[in-house]
């Protein structure tokens, strides 16, 4: 985990013209921003990707066409490796925006990712230029900032035709100060998109016990790390997993939240709909909170870059987050 490192990304937009968002954002962002990358950055138009000879050194095939090509046991495992990239998004809280307004979305790149940052802002004005939403309403980019460790923004990286790469991204080091603020016996988890857990082949239909979400941000965090942040896949699960199976779910104030895209690719609308809400899990917890921090960070489950499965480590009565 100390090769981990992220860029939070608060992207400012303002709209010149009308734009007609839904109450979820996930699949608008990521089908405009793949497209807008894919317009910026492919040189063989004519070309797919799986047979493009640029695949190896192409953007967009590495941020969503991501696979695996080093020969590490990590590829062998998996025949695609995770997107370098998620998005940072709320339900329910867009709508209208008329010309003049403005709105905000967040991104979160990981590792090498990073690298790459003057082509995602590219992308983010390409974006504004092609529209979005229904009747594909345009914008222009104010300014893009990076958020610190707390959600707090840090620099402006992009402003007025500017551009300036990050200095620190935050880490495992930031992981490790900001869970020292947190109760090493109880956590409340505040799910802001839905949740989508996978437990020996079944989606999760009732919230999760506490190993079930462990397994899986064990699994995540390795996976970045492995094919994106040219770590060694070493984390050992198997002490923290037997520790999982002791921390108890106590409260939880939860509810599914419905929500469908269209599948251009498999020509049909796929339900990917998962739990919002609050869940509080009491135990050992000491050895989770950095973890729980980084996954705060690049969400968790399926549909990631989707924006699914951001939550945020909610102050607990008389145990208030440092500020």
């Amino acid at each position: 985990m100390r090769a981990f490192r992220c860029l939070r990304l608060k992207v400012e937009a303002k709209a010149t013209g009308h734009i007609l968002l839904p109450p979820y954002l996930g699949s608008t962002l990521r089908g405009a921003f793949g497209m807008a990358l894919l317009r910026s950055a492919c040189a063989l138009r004519r070309q797919k990707c799986p047979t493009c000879l640029l695949r190896a050194r192409c953007i967009y095939s590495y941020t969503f066409e991501t696979s695996p090509m080093n020969g590490s046991e990590a590829d062998r495992r998996y025949g695609t490796a995770p997107h370098p990239f998620v998005l940072n998004l709320e339900t329910g809280r867009e709508g209208v925006q008329e010309a003049g307004s403005t709105f905000h979305f967040g991104m979160t790149l990981v590792g090498r990712a990073i690298d790459f940052l003057p082509y995602f802002v590219f992308a983010f004005q390409r974006m504004g230029e092609l529209g979005i939403g229904k009747g594909r309403g345009t914008f222009e980019v104010v300014r893009v900032w990076s958020l610190g460790s707390r959600d707090d923004p840090q620099e402006i990286l992009y402003e007025n035709e500017v551009l300036r790469m990050p200095g620190e991204v935050p880490g495992l080091d930031h992981a490790l100060a900001l869970s020292g603020s947190l109760s090493s016996r109880k956590v409340r988890l505040r799910f802001v998109t839905p949740l989508r857990l996978v437990y020996e082949g079944e989606l999760c239909t009732d919230p999760p016990r506490f190993h079930v979400l462990a397994r899986n941000l064990l699994r995540r965090l390795n996976n970045l790390v492995a094919f994106h942040c040219e770590g060694n896949e070493g984390l050992c699960v198997g002490p923290l997993l037997d520790r999982a199976e002791t921390v108890r779910l106590t409260d939880r104030s939860t509810a599914w939240y419905d929500w469908e895209r269209y599948s251009k690719r498999q020509d049909k609308r796929m339900k990917m709909g998962g739990f919002v809400g609050d869940m509080t899990f009491e135990g050992d917890l000491e050895q989770f909170l950095p973890l729980l921090v980084l996954g705060s960070w690049v969400n968790l489950g399926k549909g990631t870059s989707f924006g699914l499965g951001r939550y945020s480590l909610a102050p607990l009565e008389g145990h208030a987050l440092a500020d």
